[in-house]
């Protein structure tokens, strides 16, 4: 955005401010898990007069700290939207996840936007997620004139992106789950970050999946990324790194490894149309 013609005031809301944007944009100190953050937070929209906001304060790695990640994910997105509401912000895109839809053996071959959003009982990230987007639908329908985009992004792959996912593949041996191959697919951060510079400067209601062309099984993505498959029975990987995986993530091992063992690729015609 910076380096457009005319490139637009940006002002960031985060705890820290962004490395080596010092000069370069407007910044203040916002803490969504304060009780008073909805308050500070539509105090500085109106101050600052802003148009457009974009929300991606959700976790890229879910914590141990199951309560403070639902303060931030979903409390946190409540005083997002009533500081939109009584700042009377003009376009609220919101960042989410395909992850949203849920893994599940009956999942069609491709979901769409409008398939529901299931979830996953053991990945309490996504449960925060599901939860605030339920609360977004009723924050559409109740502020009809604000415009409202939601880009459900499929898992981020890119040289400066960073999260257990990327962590997970990026193993030289990649431990799958015995007698499960799934489709994958997968999003370059370079277009992610294209998207919502679209949708900052540009105007796109409605809800996207953002998703590379094309899907691939598990092992061929293995094999042409030069890895080496580790396979492992899913009731004994299950049993035996229950307490491991939920010291490290706050989720038993099915909150991510269900992902890695049934189908949920996303539809991405609606966003190749609008976005290229």
């Amino acid at each position: 955005l910076l380096s457009l013609p005319r490139p637009p005031r940006i002002v960031g809301l985060d705890l820290r401010r962004p490395y080596r944007l010092e000069g370069r944009i407007g910044f203040h100190r916002v803490d969504l898990t304060d009780p008073g953050a909805g308050g500070r937070l539509a105090e500085l929209l109106e101050r600052e007069r802003v148009e457009a906001v974009v929300h991606a304060a959700f976790r890229r790695d879910p914590t141990p700290d199951v309560e403070y990640d639902h303060e931030l994910e979903t409390v946190g997105s409540i005083h997002v939207m009533n500081a939109c509401a009584a700042a009377k912000v003009a376009r609220l895109v919101w960042l989410s996840s395909t992850m949203l839809y849920g893994a599940w053996p009956d999942n069609p071959n491709f979901l769409t936007e409008s398939h529901p959003l299931r979830g996953h009982p053991d990945a309490h990230s996504v449960r925060n997620r599901v939860e605030s987007e339920a609360l977004l639908a009723r924050f559409r329908e109740r502020h009809p004139d604000a415009s409202v985009t939601v880009l459900r992004t499929a898992w981020v792959m890119g040289p400066e992106y960073e999260d257990h996912v990327v962590r997970h593949f990026a193993s030289p041996v990649v431990t799958t789950l015995l007698g499960y191959d799934p489709l994958l697919q997968f999003v370059h951060e370079d277009d992610v970050l294209d998207v919502l510079e679209r949708c900052v400067i540009e105007d796109h209601p409605g809800i996207y999946n953002v998703t590379a062309r094309g899907v691939l099984p598990l092992s061929t993505i293995l094999s042409l990324a030069g890895k080496r498959a580790l396979p492992l029975p899913v009731p004994l990987f299950y049993r035996l790194h229950h307490w491991p995986h939920e010291r490290s993530s706050g989720d038993p091992p099915a909150g991510f490894y269900d992902y890695l063992r049934w189908l949920w690729v996303a539809d991405g015609e609606r966003g190749w149309e609008a976005f290229g």
